[in-house]
C-alpha cells in the first residue's frame, strides 16, 4: 500500500508538505499541491482515516451538520467554513441528517459544527452529541444550549432594519415571513420602540422560500394599503417579494423600500440591489472554524459567543413617498 512517505520521496518534499497538500491546505503553493496530487494519483494512493487515527489519535476531519443546501445562506456558509477549516489543515464533510452525523462520529471525526435547526428538528440529537467523543459547536441558536454555541443576535438585526427605514421617514413598515417567531416578535417590538402603532395588516405570512415571498405580495389583500417599506424574513422571501412588487408595477425603492435579512453577496445582483442586515457569514465561519479546532486541541474559549448583525445599504431603500413620510 502506498504511503505518504512514498509520495514524499517521489516528490522530493517533506512528509508534512505532502500531508498538507492532500488536505488541500492553502499553506502549500498551488503548483506544488498539483504536482503532489498528480504523483499520489499515479501511485494509486488512497487515504486511510482509520490508520491516521490509530497513529495520531486524530483524523483531522470535521463534520458540518445542517438542514439543507437549498437556501443560498447554507451554500454560502458551507463554502466559507470549508475555506476556514482548510486554512487550519482540516477537512470538512457535510451531513444533513442525524444518521449522517452518527456516521461521522463512527468515522472518528475530530469535531462537529452543527446548525441549530438540525438539533431543534431532532431533539434527541443534542443528548447524543453530548456523549460523543467529537468536539461539538452549535451555531445559529436563539437560546442557550448545553453545548458550546454561537448565537446570532437576530433581534438586534431586525431592530436595526426598522430604525434604518424610520430614518428615511417610513411609518408603514411591513414584515414578510412567519417561520421564525423571534424575528416576528423583534419586528413588533422594534416598531413600537420607533413610536409607531403596529398593525396586523403589516404582517405578511409566508413560507421561507422565494415562492413564499412572491405569493405574499402578489396575492396580498387588495383592500389593505400597501406599506411603504418591507423587511423580508430571509434572502429567498425578499427576492420573491421584489419580483412580485416589480410585476405589480411598484417602483423599488421609489414606491416601496425593501430590506432583506441575511447578508449574502448575491443580494447586490438582484433586479434592484437589496439592502441587507444580518451576521457576516465570513465572521461566522472564521469564528466557528477556530473555535472548534481550539476545542479539539483543548484550548480554553467561550462556551457562548454572540455575533452581532451588520446592515449593508444598497439601492432598495429610499425616503418614503412624501404623502406617507414623517
Amino acid at each position: 500500500m502506498v504511503s505518504i512517505k512514498d509520495i514524499a520521496e517521489r516528490a522530493g518534499v517533506s512528509y508534512s508538505t505532502v500531508s498538507k497538500a492532500l488536505n488541500d491546505s492553502p499553506l502549500v503553493k498551488e503548483e506544488t499541491k498539483r504536482r503532489i496530487l498528480e504523483i499520489a494519483r499515479s501511485m494509486g494512493y488512497q487515504r486511510n482515516l482509520l490508520a491516521r487515527h490509530l497513529v495520531s489519535g486524530r483524523t483531522r476531519l470535521i463534520g458540518f451538520g445542517l438542514v439543507n443546501l437549498g437556501n443560498p445562506i447554507f451554500a454560502n456558509l458551507t463554502i466559507q467554513l470549508h475555506r476556514a477549516l482548510a486554512a487550519l489543515d482540516y477537512r470538512m464533510v457535510i451531513a444533513i441528517s442525524p444518521d449522517e452525523i452518527d456516521l461521522l462520529n463512527q468515522m472518528r471525526a475530530d469535531g462537529l459544527v452543527i446548525w441549530a435547526d438540525l438539533v431543534s428538528r431532532h431533539p434527541h440529537l443534542m443528548e447524543e452529541l453530548g456523549r460523543w467523543q467529537a468536539k461539538t459547536l452549535v451555531i445559529g441558536t436563539d437560546e442557550p444550549v448545553p453545548l458550546p454555541h454561537v448565537r446570532f443576535d437576530r433581534r438586534a438585526g431586525i431592530a436595526e432594519a426598522v430604525r434604518y427605514l424610520r430614518s428615511f421617514g417610513h411609518r408603514r413598515i411591513g414584515f414578510i415571513g412567519s417561520s421564525q417567531e423571534i424575528k416576528v416578535r423583534a419586528f413588533l417590538e422594534a416598531v413600537e420602540q420607533a413610536g409607531l402603532q403596529p398593525s396586523p395588516d403589516w404582517l405578511y405570512p409566508a413560507e421561507p422560500t422565494f415562492e413564499g415571498g412572491y405569493r405574499a405580495i402578489r396575492y396580498a389583500r387588495p383592500d389593505v394599503p400597501m406599506p411603504t417599506a418591507f423587511i423580508g424574513l430571509n434572502n429567498l422571501i425578499t427576492k420573491g417579494a421584489l419580483r412580485a412588487l416589480l410585476e405589480l408595477g411598484y417602483r423599488v425603492p421609489q414606491d416601496v423600500s425593501l430590506i432583506g435579512y441575511d447578508n449574502l453577496p448575491d443580494m447586490q445582483f438582484a433586479e434592484v440591489p437589496i439592502t441587507t442586515v444580518g451576521p457576516s457569514l465570513e465572521e461566522v465561519a472564521d469564528f466557528a472554524a477556530h473555535r472548534v479546532v481550539d476545542m479539539i486541541n483543548g484550548k480554553p474559549g467561550p462556551d457562548a459567543h454572540v455575533i452581532q448583525p451588520i446592515l449593508i445599504p444598497r439601492a432598495s431603500v429610499e425616503r418614503a413617498p412624501d404623502r406617507d413620510a414623517d
